[in-house]
């Protein structure tokens, strides 16, 4: 999943928010990866804009993000005899709902709420390396 990293309201709040949706969804779903996705563009370098993930970012200031539907199997949960499959599809869509329910009570919260959350809902700077 890549968010909106390099948007110009990204900072604290949105970092944080995605972290805490992504956190919820990994929990929800062990097909998410927190730590492999895209790489986000160095700091200082603005993300395009022409991506929807950026655009609804931008122009409302919100966390928005971008889930690729994986077509093969999945580093963190490989399943070598079946692979990807309709039905993890299914619940790939399925566990969405209990991470946006978990971030849904931060979105519009004022203040530095950031610095109360869990360290397990921290936001993770993904990498398009593995081992």
């Amino acid at each position: 999943m890549s968010g909106a990293e390099g948007t110009k309201h990204w900072g604290p709040r949105l970092q944080s928010l995605h972290g805490v949706f992504l956190a919820a969804y990994e929990r929800a779903n062990s097909d998410i990866q927190r730590e492999i996705s895209y790489e986000p563009d160095p700091e200082g370098v603005e993300a395009a804009g022409n991506l929807a993930t950026s655009s609804v970012a931008n122009r409302f200031d919100c966390l928005s993000a971008t889930l690729e539907m994986p077509f093969k199997d999945c580093i963190s949960n490989s399943d070598p005899d079946r692979g990807w499959s309709p039905n993890r599809a299914r619940m790939l869509g399925r566990s969405l709902i209990d991470a946006l329910t978990h971030v849904y009570p931060y979105l519009r919260l004022e203040g530095e709420f950031w610095k109360e959350l869990s360290a397990e809902d921290a936001y993770v700077v993904p990498t398009s390396k593995y081992e």
